[in-house]
């Protein structure tokens, strides 16, 4: 497709493809985290400028092209290559620049934050315990319980998922799901009335606990 234009009396034919070259490049961008699949196996793993991204194909076989991951995840990418694995997903500031290059600009993107070869039992290796490096657990589902520490709640359970807000002393939360072992700890999602999330229960190498069972309330 073209168009003619004038500059200063002449007559200039411009293709309109050409200008695409002056447009942001944008990859296909991922859908929010419930909309990705919870359960995929990896087809395939790429570095990109601001991201990792990942093809995945779930198990009805829907094709998910260009999933951003971060770049942790394809630095193990020996690891997942075909392979079906447990995928956990959270917000995170990225690059929002025409090119890699720094500007200052940055955008929420959801990317897969963790990844995990599934068949690796998580809910077992939490009650194996200290044999597998993680603590006993006090708390269950349904139970309330309370904060002994200012304790960070994130989104998923992991580290490196977002911080929500943190817990402070004595704060009271009903255990709503659980537990999931990540990063060598054991994670519970909680509700305290205002919001939900996911906190870790106690230190695996000093064994301190940092939630406690209500006790009486249950």
């Amino acid at each position: 497709m073209s168009f003619r234009s004038s500059v200063f009396g002449l007559s200039v034919l411009v293709a309109t493809s050409s200008l695409s070259f002056f447009a942001h490049p944008i990859a296909a961008q991922p859908r929010n985290a419930a909309a990705q699949p919870q359960v995929a196996t990896v087809k395939s793993m790429v570095n990109g400028d601001l991201m990792c991204y990942v093809t995945l194909v779930d198990e009805n076989g829907i094709k998910y092209r260009e999933v951003g991951a971060t770049f942790e995840i394809c630095a193990k990418k020996d690891a997942f290559l075909n392979k079906k694995v447990n995928l956990v997903y959270g917000k995170v500031s990225v690059n929002d620049c025409q090119s890699a290059e720094p500007c200052g600009k940055t955008r929420q993107q959801t990317l897969i934050l963790q990844m995990k070869v599934a068949g690796s039992d998580e809910r077992q290796s939490c009650h194996r315990g200290a044999s597998a490096g993680y603590t006993i657990e006090r708390l269950k589902v349904g139970m309330t319980g309370h904060s002994l520490v200012n304790i960070r709640l994130r989104q998923q359970p992991g580290v490196e998922s977002p911080s929500l807000t943190t817990l402070s002393p004595g704060n009271n939360f009903e255990v709503v799901e659980g537990p999931k072992c990540v990063n060598s700890y054991v994670w519970w999602k909680v509700n305290t009335g205002k919001v939900q999330g996911w906190v870790a229960e106690a230190d695996p190498t000093t064994f301190k606990y940092w939630l406690a069972p209500n006790m009486a309330r249950n």
